[in-house]
């Protein structure tokens, strides 16, 4: 006799025994496994927060590196309409008085107006020559304008020379200009035909007209005057680049060159506010909290008692400046008992405004510059293949070995079930047959003779 639902034999409730057997085997160490996943994925999380807090510190400290953007240069030109200025690092603080009489433009020439812009010109060639280098363009019977203008302009050897086609009430004719201005880049042209005249009719002799003469830009500095082939000068002022912009040579501006300060202070300061939220990170995510007596994810991880090791042997570091062992203290920047940075503004500001070169030599001494080591001890953490790269790549082990052991375990978890309903029923089906026995033997002896029915 086959049963066709669990329990029928036994009355009992065979599914959910099997369930609450099963659950009992499985629920604690699915348990394990949630924790193990959630502890590791507050691990990665916690690394991501003190990667970033990495990056914005060696932002900060990166401004320090370099002596560009150490030692900088504030300019100031009034009002001034016939320039504009920047300085680098080398220009001394100073004032100077700019005159500009010229400036600097490039030569244009054109050849002779025609009516149909669409119809060939002639056949043959046009060599340009332009501050020592010639090149040379092909020219078919067929070429218009435009064609004649592409073929310049996309030669390969073209040495400056851009080709444009002007409509005028004349007609249209093409214009020739130098890419860069000054007389050093002036135009020569030659047409040679090989069939008819064309090409010399239109940009040979009085027929190539000059629109525009090559001019070199010609200032004066503090009464001296300097010609150059641009409107862009480096060369008048030590570290000092001018672009004109305009030109009367009756009107005088005054340009002045002076030491940013603020701004290199307000570099160094960020400095400090990064390295200590830097700090202040880490503490967060190693601490413990004794009230609820929870712990950060990275509480006692070697990679926060490694980095911290490491930056403060970095900010005790001392460097060479001139010969002279310098450290962060002689800029007024000292540590507290926390290990944080902290600022004496006086000493600073001091520092800064009178003593430029121990500010760059302690941050931007290339190599052993604080700046320097600090770059290369965050990247130590932070590149591919790093401290924190590895340890992410650990984490991602971990969580694939938990992700393995959860599914054989819950195929072990089927099978127990399959084998414990197998079980039941097997116990389900012997109840029902002994119940039917037991019910067939009542019978039986009910029906012998001289039992008496009540």
């Amino acid at each position: 006799m086959a049963l066709t639902a669990t329990g029928i034999g036994s009355g009992l409730d065979i599914s959910n025994i099997v369930s609450v057997l099963v659950a009992a085997e499985k629920n604690p160490k699915e348990a394990l496994f949630t924790q193990q996943e959630t502890k590791i994925n507050a691990k990665v999380s916690a690394i991501g927060t003190l990667k970033s807090s990495l990056s914005t510190f060696q932002d900060a400290s990166k401004k320090l590196q370099s002596g560009e953007l150490l030692n900088l240069r504030t300019v100031t030109t009034g009002d001034s309409a016939f320039f504009n200025a920047k300085a680098d690092r080398y220009a001394q603080p100073g004032s100077y008085d700019i005159k500009v009489e010229q400036l600097a433009q490039s030569q244009k020439l054109a050849g002779a107006n025609v009516a149909d812009p669409l119809q060939g010109v002639g056949q043959g060639s046009l060599d340009f020559s332009i501050n020592g280098d010639s090149f040379s363009v092909a020219i078919e019977s067929t070429d218009s304008l435009s064609a004649i203008a592409t073929k310049i302009n996309s030669s390969s050897d073209n040495a400056g020379v851009t080709a444009t086609i002007i409509k005028s009430d004349a007609g249209s004719r093409l214009v020739f200009t130098a890419k860069s201005p000054g007389t050093d880049n002036q135009i020569t042209m030659t047409a040679t035909d090989s069939s008819g005249t064309g090409l010399s009719d239109m940009f040979n002799g009085a027929s190539l007209e000059i629109l525009q003469e090559a001019k070199n830009s010609i200032i004066y500095v503090d009464g001296q005057k300097l010609t150059s082939q641009n409107n862009t000068i480096d060369d008048a002022i030590t570290g000092v680049t001018l672009s004109l912009t305009k030109a009367d040579v009756g009107s005088t501006s005054a340009l002045t060159i002076a030491q940013d300060t603020d701004t290199v202070k307000s570099n160094i300061e960020s400095f400090v506010s990064a390295y200590n939220a830097l700090l202040t990170s880490m503490d967060k995510l190693s601490s413990f909290d004794v009230d609820k007596k929870t712990a950060s994810a990275l509480q006692g991880d070697s990679i926060i008692r490694s980095l911290e090791s490491q930056l403060r042997k970095t900010v005790s570091e001392r460097v060479s400046v001139d010969g002279i062992e310098s450290a962060l203290y002689e800029l007024g920047i000292s540590t507290d008992s926390s290990g944080k940075l902290s600022i004496d503004d006086t000493k600073l500001s001091e520092a800064v405004t009178n003593n430029m070169s121990l500010v760059e030599g302690i941050f931007s001494t290339s190599d052993t510059g604080l700046a320097y080591q600090f770059d290369d001890l965050v990247k130590s953490y932070t590149k591919s293949g790093g401290v924190i790269d590895s340890r992410n790549n650990s984490y991602t082990s971990a969580t694939s070995r938990i992700t393995d052991q959860r599914e054989a375990f819950t195929l072990k978890m089927e099978k127990l079930e399959a084998r414990l309903l197998k079980q039941f029923n097997a116990m389900d089906l012997i109840v029902a047959q002994l119940n039917t026995q037991s019910s067939s033997l009542t019978n039986s002896l009910a029906s012998l003779p001289g039992v008496v029915r009540e």
